[in-house]
């Protein structure tokens, strides 16, 4: 998984089409390079959180949207490309259609695996193609949630 002990080479793996994918950080800081190649737009997910059948209190579907909906709330956003403010970051929330997830044993997360309906909500970046040359992007989240705390943490 890219986001799990990056490398410039997973950042690579499985990049085809006209969009870039970039991993979101799981947490603390952490400084990373990546070659982009000319003319990809490039994705971030800046601040996601997917549930899915797997867990333990989701029952229904209004439990999937309400358990996505739950680890973003109380989140700070902020991501500036060379020196410059991305605004109006909150405007780029976005929650998916349910869609078909597939977890393996032994995964990061420590979920149940299998093949379970999801639901994903989240804050992302979508920039346009940029001109060829090297940029400093720098995403920074915290969440400090005073009433589920177990969904806290920062990512720089």
């Amino acid at each position: 998984m890219p986001s799990d002990a990056y490398t410039p080479e997973k950042c690579a793996i499985n990049q085809e089409g006209s969009v870039w994918f970039l991993a979101d950080q799981l947490g603390g800081r952490e400084e990373r390079t990546s070659t982009i190649p000319a003319g990809k737009a490039i994705f971030v997910p800046l601040l996601v959180r997917v549930c899915d059948y797997g867990e333990s209190d989701v029952k229904s579907d209004e439990d999937l949207r309400r358990c996505a909906l739950a680890g973003n709330e109380y989140g700070v956003i902020e991501v500036t490309v060379d020196g410059v403010k991305l605004k109006s970051l909150e405007q780029y929330r976005t929650q998916s259609g349910f869609f078909n997830i597939t977890i393996p044993e032994d995964n990061i997360y420590d979920n149940s695996a299998g093949t379970f309906r999801a639901l994903s909500d989240g804050f992302f970046v979508f920039l346009e193609p940029l001109p060829p040359a090297k940029y400093a992007a720098h995403l920074k989240v915290s969440v400090l949630n005073p009433i589920e705390q177990q969904f806290n943490y920062n990512a720089d």
